[in-house]
């Protein structure tokens, strides 16, 4: 059996499926013995696009269910690529519906049941705008707190004392200003 006829009885199987001919153990029946014939003749499983196809028709019902509940009213429920890039991406919706899309689970990834999240704290990194007026303020705050220190060194601050070491006697320094 060649990959062409393997394909064409794939096809065959699809269309009589999508005609409502085959049910779902009749197909499965069917796939089996294909899959099975295909390992006979050739001595090694079918490509991975043919398995794909097969594994598909296994599982049509489940993808051509286009029930827009169906994730929370079935119990396994299979989406569609389609369903599923309309889910992840918002693809294949109209764009000025405001629709939207799924959140990544990442997202939620530290957040705990009581809402709160325990993910380490990420300092931000400042724009530009912020660094420079951190600068402004830290030159003029710089500024007082110089003049101050310089003041304490030369003892001109209210409420300094000085006191002499060799007499003693400890001068208090209240008016300076």
């Amino acid at each position: 059996m060649t990959k062409e006829e393997l394909h064409g009885a794939i096809t065959d199987i699809y269309e009589r499926t999508k005609a409502g001919v085959l049910e779902r153990e009749a197909r499965i029946a069917e796939i089996t013995a294909l899959s099975e014939t295909y390992y006979n003749l050739v001595g090694d499983k079918p490509h991975a696009t043919a398995l794909d196809r097969l594994s598909n028709l296994v599982i049509y019902e489940e993808l051509t269910d286009t029930h827009p509940d169906k994730i929370s009213r079935e119990e396994y429920p299979i989406m569609s690529e389609t369903q599923l890039s309309r889910r992840k991406e918002g693809k294949h919706r109209k764009k000025e519906a405001n629709y939207r899309i799924e959140v990544p689970l990442v997202l939620a990834e530290n957040v705990g049941i009581d809402g709160r999240d325990y993910a380490y704290p990420a300092r931000r990194e400042r724009s530009l705008r912020e660094d420079m007026a951190i600068d402004e303020v830290a030159v003029s705050r710089n500024k007082g707190i110089r003049k101050r220190y310089n003041d304490f060194v030369n003892g001109k601050s209210s409420g300094q004392f000085t006191v002499n070491i060799a007499t003693g006697i400890k001068t208090v320094r209240s008016d300076a200003k």
